[in-house]
């Protein structure tokens, strides 16, 4: 997984996601779903209405076994969770939803997030989780001060999918179609501890697929 160095903020830029974000913009969940109750849901649902993903990566593909303890930064395909294991669910945007196998721990541990058209979940270790819309990413990249910071992996994904489905040049906001797009896209931080950190990975989900992931740092 490709490591680049940038300020902290969603895909490396401005503050800290944690204090851009805010605990209301993060939605935190305060029961499961039914598709956590049955085994069989966990994982469903493809793009919205059926939408073919714009850009994939390998970035997931490597399959674990449920509760495998990954290293900080990776994520891979997880089938057969059983419902049980899941944990809380703990925050949702664009049709994935991210469940905390243990939310009273403070260190990092293993999280699963649902939402992708095969059916499986995915799975990664963090000590706290975001999500942050398309228009949080455009905010903090297309800033003026952040203009000559170099793209990260998720940087160059999310102007390949904007590019084919706004039709807009790279560095230029979505536009008018922001809100189809952040239907089923949405940026995942996730921070190996609560306090500040000077390290985080960043995994963009599109359709669902995993379109992008990187580790980055603060310069």
């Amino acid at each position: 997984m490709t490591t680049t160095t940038h300020r902290p903020g969603m895909g490396g830029r401005g503050r800290d996601l944690r204090q851009l974000i805010g605990p209301s913009a993060a939605r935190i969940g305060a029961a499961l779903s039914l598709c956590t109750l049955l085994v069989a849901c966990a994982g469903t649902g493809g793009g919205a209405g059926g939408d073919a993903p714009l850009l994939n990566s390998d970035a997931d593909s490597t399959t674990a076994a449920p509760g495998a303890g990954l290293p900080f930064a990776q994520i891979a395909t997880t089938c057969g969770v059983q419902a049980a294991s899941l944990g809380t669910a703990v925050v949702s945007d664009a049709g994935y939803t991210v469940y905390d196998t243990n939310p009273a721990q403070v260190t990092p541990r293993t999280h699963y997030v649902d939402g992708f058209g095969d059916g499986c979940l995915r799975q990664f270790t963090a000590a706290l989780v975001l999500l942050g819309p398309p228009a949080t990413h455009e905010t903090q990249r297309y800033a003026t001060e952040s203009r000559s910071d170099p793209y990260s992996p998720t940087d160059q994904a999310y102007e390949a999918i904007k590019g084919a489905f706004c039709r807009v040049p790279s560095g230029q906001p979505c536009g008018a179609r922001l809100a189809a797009l952040s239907q089923r896209t949405v940026f995942v931080t996730a921070y190996p501890s609560f306090s500040e950190s000077n390290d985080w990975a960043e995994f963009l989900l599109h359709e669902g697929v995993v379109a992008g992931a990187g580790r980055e740092q603060r310069s």
